[in-house]
């Protein structure tokens, strides 16, 4: 995933964060890392309140025709209509008249644990659903921080070059710009992203996400997660845990740490 010490040294490429899981996030200059993921990321989610889960994507698809973003540390969401909501009554109602039941908007922080559903069958969204409970304290699915690569992006280009690779399929905190020169990083391998120290943990499994359609011209392509599944045991990117925090910016080296 990460270059050597013989090739050029890997760069951040571009930082992203995700306020409202499963909208659209919002790509920043900077990130502050804290022990437990991105601050500002996932930390808000669209709670069914006839099921008791927390909405995603992967099921509702709709929810990526919806974008979020902090101003000045303020939530702002934007609904496809147009309409700009800041957090309460208002866009708890606005949410609820466009998906066409009841939600309200959840607080990572003091909700629990969430429990988020899927399709089983990625290709039929009518299929049954499977569940799983996420991590407390942030509405992730699994790992506090996600990193991609140029070099596996250009990779997927090269193999199907008919389909849409774009990063935004992905979600990825963090991407990294490298030249090629690549090794593989396995488990508890540390990195540095700048200041900040993480510990990889696993290849990112796919699912249903990358398939979606999404503002500005992506659409709905199932191939894309086929061929992840065929070519690469259905992983595209890694998780990772943070050992040490801080402020990573756009342009930070990324490295091999011991």
């Amino acid at each position: 995933m990460l270059d050597d010490a013989t090739s050029r040294p890997a760069r951040v490429a571009s930082l992203w964060r995700y306020p409202v899981k499963s909208m659209q996030g919002e790509r920043v200059d900077e990130l502050s890392v804290e022990s437990n993921g991105v601050a500002g990321d996932r930390v808000h989610g669209v709670l069914n309140l006839e099921s008791g889960t927390i909405l995603s994507a992967k099921r509702e698809g709709r929810l990526l025709e919806a974008a979020a973003e902090l101003r000045s540390g303020v939530l702002v969401v934007t609904l496809p209509s147009g309409g700009e909501y800041r957090e309460g009554g208002r866009l708890d109602d606005a949410l609820s008249n466009w998906l066409g039941y009841p939600v309200t908007l959840a607080l990572a922080s003091t909700f629990g644990v969430a429990t988020f559903e899927s399709p089983e069958d990625f290709e039929r969204d009518d299929s049954p659903v499977v569940s799983w409970e996420g991590q407390g304290g942030r509405f992730v699915d699994e790992s506090a921080l996600h990193l991609l690569t140029s070099h596996e992006m250009a990779q997927l280009s090269s193999e199907r070059p008919d389909l849409q690779w774009d990063v935004r399929r992905f979600r990825a905190n963090v991407v990294v710009e490298d030249d090629g020169d690549v090794l593989d990083v396995v488990a508890h391998q540390r990195v540095g992203i700048g200041v900040v120290e993480i510990e990889i943990e696993k290849p990112c499994s796919r699912c249903v996400m990358t398939t979606r359609p999404q503002p500005g011209g992506l659409e709905r392509e199932l191939d894309v997660l086929r061929h992840v599944t065929r070519a690469h045991d259905g992983s595209v990117g890694t998780r990772a845990r943070v050992l040490r925090p801080g402020v990573v910016r756009d342009g930070d080296e990324v490295r091999l740490v011991g």
